[in-house]
C-alpha cells in the first residue's frame, strides 16, 4: 500500500472516523472520500493535503478539522471542530463569483462540495423557537401556581 497513488472510497456509504494509515501512504496523489458518513476530526496535516494534487471530503456529515492543524487558509468544504471533535457550523459555501484558481484550493472545481451540505449539525431554528415558546408557556404556569400560594 506504500506505493498507491491513487485512492477513490468516495460514495461508499462509509462511516466512523477516517483511518490514521492514509496519512502514512507517501506516494498518494489523489484522495476522494467525498460523500460517505465520516465523522471525527479530519487526520491530515497541512503538508500531506498540500503534497496531494487531488482532495476530496466533502458532503461527510459530521467531519470537521483542526484549526490548529491545518489553519483557515485551506478550502476544505469542511467546518472547523469544536473542543469536542464535532463542527461548530456548516462549511462556508464557496463563491462561485470568485476565481478560486489560484488560491490553493483543493477542492476539484467541478463538485462544489461546500454547497452540496445535506445534514445540519445541529438543532434547526424551528426546533429552538419552539422549545423556547414551551419552556417560556411551563415558566408562566409555574410562576403563577407559586404567586397564588403565596398571596392566598
Amino acid at each position: 500500500m506504500a506505493a498507491l497513488t491513487h485512492l477513490d472510497l468516495s460514495s461508499n456509504q462509509l462511516n466512523g472516523t477516517i483511518p490514521n494509515f492514509i496519512r502514512d501512504m507517501k506516494k498518494l496523489k489523489h484522495l476522494n472520500l467525498a460523500s460517505n458518513s465520516f465523522h471525527g476530526v479530519l487526520p491530515f496535516n497541512a503538508t500531506f493535503i498540500q503534497r496531494l494534487e487531488v482532495f476530496k471530503v466533502g458532503e461527510n456529515s459530521n467531519l470537521c478539522y483542526n484549526r490548529t492543524v491545518l489553519g483557515s487558509k485551506l478550502k476544505l468544504g469542511l467546518a472547523a471542530c469544536d473542543k469536542h471533535g464535532l463542527p461548530l457550523s456548516p462549511p462556508p459555501a464557496k463563491d462561485s463569483s470568485a476565481d478560486d484558481s489560484s488560491d490553493g484550493d483543493y477542492d476539484d472545481e467541478e463538485e462544489n462540495v461546500g454547497e452540496k451540505k445535506k445534514h445540519s449539525s445541529g438543532p434547526s431554528k424551528v426546533v429552538l423557537g419552539f422549545a423556547i415558546g414551551i419552556s417560556s408557556i411551563v415558566f408562566l404556569i409555574v410562576f403563577l401556581v407559586l404567586l397564588a400560594k403565596c398571596c392566598k
